[in-house]
């Protein structure tokens, strides 16, 4: 889960093949896509920490771990940076009240499954080796990052489908005012379907949205999920990992997100924004 510079993409390019190994052993006749997202949430909480070592890429120094509860063995992702400054200098120009922090991984995965998009993987929070982290679920299926598909202009075997799912990607950077969004952290699996990583650099308690432009199209299930979002709902699944501001940012994102799809919808028919991705 990198923060990609110019100078980091071509590190980011092998971050694909370690993404490709699987990373479960079966110790029990279990295989991890049988498992729900609350099963893997459990797993992350009490497995027995085995081994954990640095990754390579990225600037937070996050880590890659194994974990064991005697039936299953899995990897995951730590990542334990939580930093505040007042004033911050980065490639994008001057950013006031500036965080970085593990807690918006788990927020990311939580409100992905308000929203019903499903491309965030289960993340949760725990203490390991002393330190407070989210710890995430590593993918097993992943073929490549976006970022390796791009550079090598591989066309994916739906081209429809395949922008209609970025165009939902697009939507939850949007609503989520992620200013870390980079294809080094879009993932593919090897069915084709998008996986969102590192979140640390999102939920910025500003009210409009990074870039309009983004929203072009919508599933249907997301676009109802959004309509059903309220502050009360959100701060009960959100209330541990965000403060009350960046939980009021969301909702006028959210907001300003809904009336462009309404006003868009009445301008031009249901047809033109809203799409039916397989459920997954």
């Amino acid at each position: 889960m990198a923060h990609t510079t110019a100078n980091q993409a071509a590190a980011l390019l092998s971050l694909s093949v370690v993404l490709a190994c699987v990373a479960t052993t079966n110790l029990a006749g279990q295989t991890t896509t049988q498992l729900s997202d609350k099963q893997k949430e459990e797993f992350l909480l009490t497995a027995k920490l085995e081994s954990k070592k640095q990754l390579s890429v990225g600037i937070t120094g996050s880590e890659r771990a194994t974990f064991s509860d005697g039936s299953l063995r899995h990897d995951a992702h730590l990542q334990d940076v939580d930093e505040f400054k007042a004033r911050y200098q980065g490639l994008f120009g001057t950013e006031l009240n500036f965080r970085d922090s593990y807690k918006f991984n788990i927020a990311a995965y939580r409100l992905d499954r308000l929203i019903n998009l499903n491309m965030v993987p289960v993340s949760v929070e725990r203490t390991v080796a002393g330190r407070s982290s989210s710890v995430t679920w590593w993918l097993d299926d992943i073929q490549m990052m976006e970022l390796d598909r791009y550079k090598k202009k591989i066309t994916p075997p739906d081209q429809a489908a395949w922008n209609d799912q970025m165009y939902n990607v697009r939507v939850f950077n949007e609503l989520v005012y992620n200013t870390d969004a980079n294809l080094g952290n879009v993932l593919i699996s090897n069915d084709w379907d998008i996986r969102l990583i590192d979140y640390s650099r999102a939920f910025r308690t500003r009210k409009n949205l990074r870039e309009p432009k983004n929203l072009v199209k919508i599933d249907r299930r997301v676009y109802d999920g959004l309509r059903n979002l309220n502050a009360e709902m959100l701060q009960r699944k959100l209330g541990d990992v965000l403060r009350k501001a960046e939980i009021s940012a969301i909702l006028a994102r959210r907001d300003l997100i809904l009336k462009f799809f309404e006003g868009e919808i009445a301008r031009r028919g249901e047809k033109a924004l809203i799409c039916d991705l397989p459920k997954h």
